[in-house]
């Protein structure tokens, strides 16, 4: 389970994929496992606690994640067939990803996407993703590129999340009732802005004074 990971179905033609460091990474070796096997798909539910994004069109729940090899064959709408299938016969399986390659390779990539582009499309409250292989690969070593990142982004532990960065143009946008334009990614690391609140409350607590007056901080 990956328990800080809430994908946000596009809302004014662009998704966001919220989620901690360590989830990113996971997520990219994930894409990678994905992109192995003509025969397997990867489902990532929806972490419990899970709340609506807010937008000016009343927001978006988050839902869970199919990922497939576009030569798998699956189309969203055998996504609850085999959802029901799952659920009577499923067993853990301890599975090996590929390791992550460099993700700079944008115009070998680009060319792959513009001939045969990934697929977004929602089905039975799941978001389906399918791609060629070497677009699952690129997608999982970008996904871990921005995992690798979030521990040196000076936003994350000044805010406690950051927007890391935007695909665009990698998905067919024409065959869902809700286009998507850009796949966005923003690291969300609480415990960095937790952590300097903690500090500062500590800080606060213990007495500050001024002239010899004990201060009183309130609000906080």
């Amino acid at each position: 389970m990956l328990r800080n990971t809430f994908l946000h179905p596009p809302d004014h033609q662009v998704a966001y994929l919220n989620a901690s460091r360590a989830d990113l990474l996971r997520i990219g070796a994930l894409f990678r496992v994905a992109a192995t096997s003509p025969h397997s798909a990867i489902h990532i539910p929806v972490p419990p606690g899970a709340r609506p994004k807010a937008s000016a069109n009343g927001g978006t729940r988050p839902l869970p994640v199919l990922l497939a090899r576009a030569d798998t064959g699956l189309r969203p709408s055998d996504w609850p067939d085999l959802r029901h299938r799952m659920r009577r016969g499923s067993a853990p399986l301890r599975v090996t990803a590929p390791a992550a390659r460099s993700s700079d390779r944008p115009d070998d990539v680009r060319r792959r996407a513009d001939r045969t582009p990934a697929r977004f499309a929602e089905y039975a409250e799941t978001v389906v993703i399918t791609a060629p292989a070497e677009l699952l690969f690129w997608i999982g070593d970008w996904l871990t590129a921005v995992g690798d990142s979030v521990a040196q982004d000076r936003h994350v532990h000044r805010h406690g999340e950051s927007l890391l960065g935007d695909m665009a143009g990698f998905f067919d946008p024409g065959r869902t009732d809700r286009p998507m334009h850009a796949f966005c990614v923003v690291a969300v690391e609480p415990i960095f802005h937790q952590a300097r609140w903690r500090k500062q409350r500590t800080s606060l607590g213990s007495g500050a004074s001024v002239g010899g007056r004990r201060l009183s901080h309130g609000g906080l």
